[in-house]
């Protein structure tokens, strides 16, 4: 265990010159740089106010060798978070974040509300314990108040916030320190974990989501396919979050690395996806862009030496006039060249990974039907395994429901599992009902702020992550630049096409890495990614009069409305930690301002 551990009365009796130095020897294992004068001077404080209302308490001995105190505790595989104190008393756990500040901000409180709830979710001996946030502000004086469920103190009043909760001895602290900690990753940091240290990331709700049994489906479809010299295609949907795209990565992994005489290969539509994990990865073999895939394969004699191809996103899959529009050869849908693709082989297994609301491009309205056609229409004969609610969209062919392939539990977003309904009930003028449900995405963590002021918006998330340098935020926009490159948000097509997605959300020190805020991700380029906090600055494309109306025209679009509303629903869905929507201080959007209010976004 850390010798940054304490009992109370440890911490009481120890020389400052040896806390400290046990304290900078953490900072250097945790960040491998040497602590700065400012942090050391933080520190010192802390320990400071701490020895001080510590001591007003006037514990008893039992109690003093049998409360802990730990400092700088680093949150297991969070690469640096570290709340400033835990103190370990009974059933009670309580996070102390200092500020030398004489008054809050939103920015720290959420700090110390979102280290309450990372603990509370993710650590496993955490889970049965009352976590109370403190908020402690240090040049203060006489403030005891709470606010969203933060304890908000100065040094002087400290020791009043302490006493109701250091009552009771905590029994091991061992076990405690070396608990489970088990964060949700990012799908970077997933497929980092899947390919590179071969294992699936080890998230609790993976397991009651249902995700091991689908790979053990696939698997055995897999098999069967081999054996009998069969075709498959199955579909595997889910909401928004679900782990599709993890399930896809780890069959890949597993049956290329893992399974002799198989190998598999993840394809993508998702151009700006592809990019980002093949930089990320380093590799280029086991995940491809789709468009390439069958431009080399769909209309030639090659025959692709994988036996299982992984489509993600296949309900996006281009229409024949799509098709026929870009400069790939030949006519077909792409659901028809993959079919077509897989009829060249003895066997195969086509796993089609199905999102919903995902379409924002010209071409992809067609969705599943595209896939019953292909079907229907092929030379060889095709099993199909998909979700019950997709049978009858197949009910012409050979069908087999297979439950286990639709993942219903979202994982993303921490504990935020309203989200999708609250965007599904905004975009759907449902604001009331938005509004409710806000209210529980709060409860869980999950802020849903507006602004009209980006530089506050900026502020915010500079201040909110400032000792947290792995946690992303930047701007994300529409694609469809009206009035937004004058307010400062440049989402016009030159600003967006002048740097790679891979430099916006992979390299930390380039011009256009997304916390510079220089660079905008369109919803094109966000799709399929996250940020652990976007600033989603709203465009007059897509705007509130009474009901949402679509400002723009898209010739040749089937359904524009549906389009532009889909990329609302993209963009409005790629925060982690939450979300920050800054609406211009431009008369187009006043009515989009106060329904976003209404539908429960809270004023920064």
């Amino acid at each position: 265990m850390e010798n940054t551990v304490y009992t109370l009365s440890e911490f009481l009796d120890i020389e400052v010159p040896i806390w400290g130095e046990r304290l900078k020897a953490h900072h250097l294992k945790c960040m491998h740089e040497e602590a700065g004068y400012s942090q050391r001077k933080a520190w010192y404080n802390c320990f400071n106010i701490l020895r001080e209302q510590i001591a007003l308490l006037h514990l008893g001995k039992a109690l003093l060798d049998s409360v802990f105190i730990i400092f700088e505790y680093e949150l297991p595989r969070e690469r640096g978070r570290r709340p400033d104190v835990l103190i370990l008393s009974g059933s009670n756990l309580l996070v102390l974040e200092f500020k030398g500040y004489g008054i809050e901000n939103q920015s720290q409180i959420d700090q110390a509300k979102h280290y309450a709830r990372d603990l509370r979710s993710y650590h496993e001996e955490s889970h049965a314990l009352t976590v109370i946030p403190l908020l402690v502000l240090a040049t203060g004086s006489s403030i005891e108040r709470s606010k969203e469920g933060v304890a908000i103190v100065s040094s002087d009043t400290l020791s009043n916030a302490l006493k109701p909760h250091i009552i009771e001895p905590f029994l091991n602290i061992d076990k405690w320190y070396r608990s489970e900690y088990a964060p949700l990753p990012s799908l970077l940091q997933s497929a980092q974990l899947i390919f590179k240290e071969g294992r699936f990331p080890q998230i609790k709700r993976a397991k009651s989501a249902g995700i091991p049994e689908t790979l053990n489906r696939l698997n055995d479809l897999m098999e069967l396919a081999d054996k009998d010299k069969t075709h498959h295609l199955a579909l595997i949907t889910g909401v928004p979050g679900a782990g599709k795209t993890l399930v896809g990565l780890q069959f890949v992994f597993e049956t290329t690395l893992h399974t002799e005489g198989q190998s598999a290969v993840f394809l993508s539509g998702n151009g700006p996806l592809v990019k980002v994990l093949q930089h990320s990865l380093h590799n280029r073999n086991f995940i491809q862009s789709v468009h390439g895939f069958l431009k080399q394969y769909a209309h030639s004699s090659q025959v692709p030496s994988e036996d299982v191809l992984i489509y993600d996103e296949a309900q996006r899959a281009w229409d024949a006039q799509k098709v026929s529009d870009s400069k790939r050869e030949g006519s077909n849908s792409e659901p028809t060249d993959f079919i077509n693709i897989g009829n060249k082989k003895s066997h195969c297994l086509l796993i089609g990974l199905i999102g919903e609301g995902q379409e924002i491009y010209l071409g992809e309205e067609g969705g599943m039907k595209l896939w019953q056609e292909a079907v229907s229409n092929s030379t060889v004969h095709w099993h199909i395994h998909c979700p019950s609610h997709l049978k009858d969209t197949f009910a012409n062919n050979d069908v087999k429901v297979v439950d286990d392939f639709n993942l219903s539990t979202s994982l993303r977003t921490h504990q935020a599992l309203s989200l999708q309904d609250w965007v599904q009930a905004l975009l759907n003028n449902s604001i009331g009902q938005a509004n409710e449900l806000s209210a529980s995405l709060f409860q869980e963590g999950y802020p849903l702020y507006i602004t009209r002021d980006l530089d506050e918006a900026k502020a915010y998330l500079v201040a909110r992550y400032e000792n947290e340098p792995d946690k992303t935020y930047g701007l994300i926009a529409s694609s469809k630049k009206i009035i937004l490159p004058k307010y400062g948000v440049p989402n016009d097509y030159n600003s967006t096409k002048s740097f790679g997605v891979e430099q916006y959300y992979v390299d930390a020190s380039h011009t256009h890495y997304c916390r510079t805020f220089k660079g905008v991700a369109t919803e094109f380029a966000c799709q399929g990614l996250e940020l652990d906090l976007p600033l989603l600055a709203w465009e007059a494309d897509w705007v509130y009069e009474n009901g949402w109306v679509n400002k723009t025209t898209m010739p040749g679009a089937k359904d524009p409305d549906l389009l532009r509303m889909n990329s609302y629903r993209v963009l409005l869905t790629r925060g982690r930690d939450g979300l920050i929507i800054y609406v211009p201080n431009d008369i187009q959007l006043n009515q989009t301002y106060l329904a976003l209010l209404n539908a429960g976004c809270k004023t920064l």
